[in-house]
Formats: C-alpha cells, structure tokens, sequence
C-alpha cells in the first residue's frame, strides 16, 4: 500500500471519529445488507456446492418422481414420488455413461434401535440404500467399509452407523462386527462413517442398510412398473450422454408398452436443479434462469436499495466537505485523485460493515440453520431433526470472495455518485459554499 493511500486511510479514520452518529448508521446499515446477501450466497452454496459427502454433485443426474398415464384414457393416470427400484437394476445401472446408480428410499420412518442386551429401544433414522450409494456419495469411513452388490443380493444383515450414533448406542466410533437390533432384526456393523449434515438431506441419516431389507421397495414390477418410492442418483461419465441416454430408453419403453406411457417431467435432472422441484406438477424441462431470475432480483434490490441510501447519506457528508474539495482543486488536485480519495476512505466504512455483516449472516445461519437452508426447497426427505452446518458450509473461498466483491461493489455505488455529482461544481462555489 502506498503512502497516499495510507494517508486516506488515516483521515477516513479520522472522519469516522469525528462522525461517529454517521458512522454508526452507516456500518450498521452495510452490515445489515450485507448480512442479507451473504445469508442468500451460503443457502445456495450449500444446494450448489461440492459438499461432503456429496462431493460428486456437479457429475450427478437425479430421478425423483414419476407418472404413469394409461393410453387408452388420459384421464386415467398415477404419481408417485420416486421411481421403482426395478427401474433403477434393470434399466439405469445398464446404461453406458453412468458409473454407479444410488437408489435412495424415500419412505422412510422411524426405527427404533438398541443394542444386544439393552432392553431401552432409541428412536433412530435407517435409511436403505443400494452398494452404488457408497460410490455415488463420497463418505469418509472412520472404521471398516460400505456393504457390497453381493451381500445386498443375499439380503445380508448388515449396517453402517454414522459416528454420533455409534458413540450413542455403543459409547465408542468403532463398533465393527458388534450387534444392532432394528424394530426387532439384528444387524451387524461393518463400517461407521463421518456424520453428514441434514443439509444434504439424500444422503443423512443416522445408519444405512442394504435396500433389499425394505420390501416397500420391491413392488410389483408388471403392477407399477417405473412407479416407486426410490430416488435414483446417477453418477455420469458424461452428463450428456446420460441424459441422453436415459431420455431415449424412456421413449423406446413408452413405444413398447401398449397399455402405459410413463413420463419423467423432463427428467433426469442435475443436482442443483431437483432442489427446487416440488413434485409431479413441475413444468418440463425448467431452465436454470427461470427458476433464478427471482432470486436475481432479489439480489439486484439487496445492492441497489441499500446503496442508493447510503449513497444520500455520504451526499450530505460530502456537502460538508465541498470548501475542502474546492481547496484541493484549487491547489492542482485533479478529480481523479479526489474520487480515488473519497472511495478509499468509503472503504474502511464498507469494509468495516462488511465484516460485521459476514458475522451477522454466520450468526443467522447459525441460530436458524434447521429452516432457513430449505427455505427455497422442494419436496426434501430427512430426518426432521435440526440440520448441523460444518465449518466448509460457512468458511469458504467462495463465500469470502463473495463478500468482498459486494464490499467493493457497495463502496463504489455509494461512493462513486455523490462524489462525481460534487465535483460538478465550480472550484470558486466549493470554496464558498458554506459562506
């Protein structure tokens, strides 16, 4: 940093010692707008983002309703909110472009669950999933492994507890080969993974067991066909491709059937995208603008309106200042310098009520996080319980970078106008201006 601009910070300083009502209002009023802004940056960061264990987000296609429409009578037709896990073996693990296909069972309830020899059962969420579950979300296993394609086959009694249940039915994070009693079955633990947020709600629960225990999901195929309650995640080699791909089955499927067609509403979707579908109503084939220019709107209003209020504050401060601008001028100054003057010193101002406002939004998300993060969601499955937001959620480079573009974004709007607007005036009016 140069000298000059050490100066400006110094007098900005000054000034702020000087003004501390103006001051306040105006750290105040940028913090709380910021606060705003960066609330909304961290919700969709955490839809958007790699996070764990959803790590592999940007490379997934989701499926998570369906419709079937008799052919003969349209009128005639029947949702559900997932597809069959028929579908997902005998059609979606088959295509060329998907690496590993999770199937997510939806219709999950509460279990309750203890341990070989404890007679008091605790409430807890079981989650059946597929062995591609573990390939498609990326879990940090802090003991042994993810059950296999075979031991799902077999139906074997197997399960992966998170750490915080582990330590709470068995008082340790490393129960492996120790027995689980779920509603009454026994299980054995062979893997404990690292606690996922309930901001991921597909992939949380408090222990994971191989789908083919859950007869729900087995239901006739000739009877339902595509129709279930699983949510397929597909892990792409191409997203493309797989869209592609899935699009074109679908349409030799309905060809072949003579009695159902089967619609998917645009489906597969991207990650990001079945955040925001709310079911079997969803237009086909939403677009990422139209389901964002509401959201930019209200970011445009969250930058606008703060900054053309904070802009007329520094225009009366300014007014204040115009014999000491006139005295600049005067003295060779040219309009460039005094600009860069102004925005400097608006800076420490901006930069200050930036920072407040980022621990403003931290505090927000913190205290609000178990709604606030499915505030824009659709139909979200989870266990219900208050979503715990991690250290990556919140302290990232993204959502510093973000702050600190609309630190700079705010301090030039605010700043740039009434400056320009007061070097409008001749250099004799400024010097005279509080005559």
């Amino acid at each position: 940093m140069s000298t000059k601009h050490r100066l400006y910070l110094k007098q900005a300083w000054n000034l702020m010692k000087q003004n501390r009502l103006f001051t306040s209002i105006y750290i105040a009023a940028t913090g709380l707008s910021i606060a705003l802004v960066m609330t909304l940056f961290i919700i969709f960061y955490v839809k958007f983002a790699p996070i764990y264990p959803e790590y592999n987000r940007n490379r997934i296609l989701t499926i998570s309703t369906s419709m079937r429409v008799d052919k003969d009578n349209e009128g005639n037709w029947s949702c559900n909110s997932g597809v069959s896990y028929y579908f997902v073996s005998e059609y979606l693990q088959k295509l060329k472009h998907a690496e590993a296909v999770a199937a997510v069972e939806t219709n999950n309830g509460t279990t309750l669950a203890s341990k070989v020899g404890d007679k008091k059962a605790v409430k807890t969420f079981l989650r059946y999933v597929n062995a591609d579950f573990w390939q498609v979300f990326t879990f940090q296993f802090l003991a042994g492994r993810g059950f296999s394609p075979e031991e799902q086959e077999a139906v074997q009694p197997v399960v992966v507890l998170s750490e915080s249940f582990a330590r709470r039915i068995f008082a340790h994070s490393t129960p492996l080969g120790e027995k689980i009693f779920f509603n009454g079955k026994e299980f054995t633990v062979i893997g404990v993974v690292k606690d996922p947020s309930n901001a991921t709600p597909y992939a949380t629960a408090d222990a994971w067991t191989p789908i083919t225990h859950n007869a729900s999901s087995f239901i006739n195929k000739e009877q339902m066909g595509f129709m279930g309650g699983i949510h397929a995640f597909m892990l792409a080699s191409d997203k493309k491709e797989l869209r592609r791909e899935v699009l074109d089955m679908i349409d030799r499927y309905n060809q072949q059937d003579s009695v159902y067609r089967h619609e998917f509403f645009g489906q597969p979707d991207d990650y990001w995208m079945s955040t925001f579908r709310t079911g079997n109503n969803d237009e086909y084939g939403f677009s990422f603008w139209s389901l964002m220019k509401n959201y930019i709107f209200i970011l445009i209003a969250l930058i606008f309106i703060p900054a053309l209020n904070l802009s007329g504050m520094i225009s009366n401060r300014m007014d204040s200042r115009m014999s000491e601008l006139g005295v600049r001028r005067a003295y060779g100054a040219s309009s460039r310098e005094i600009i860069r003057q102004v925005l400097w010193e608006n800076l420490l101002l901006t930069a200050t009520g930036s920072l407040l406002g980022l621990a403003l939004s931290y505090l927000i998300i913190l205290t609000t996080s178990d709604w606030i993060l499915h505030l824009f969601d659709g139909v979200v499955t989870g266990s219900g319980s208050e979503i715990n937001v991690t250290f990556e959620m919140l302290f990232n480079p993204i959502v510093f970078g973000s702050a600190l573009l609309f630190c700079v974004l705010l301090n030039l709007i605010s700043a740039l106008i009434p400056t320009v607007w007061a070097l409008k005036h001749s250099i004799i009016n400024s010097i005279h201006s509080k005559r």
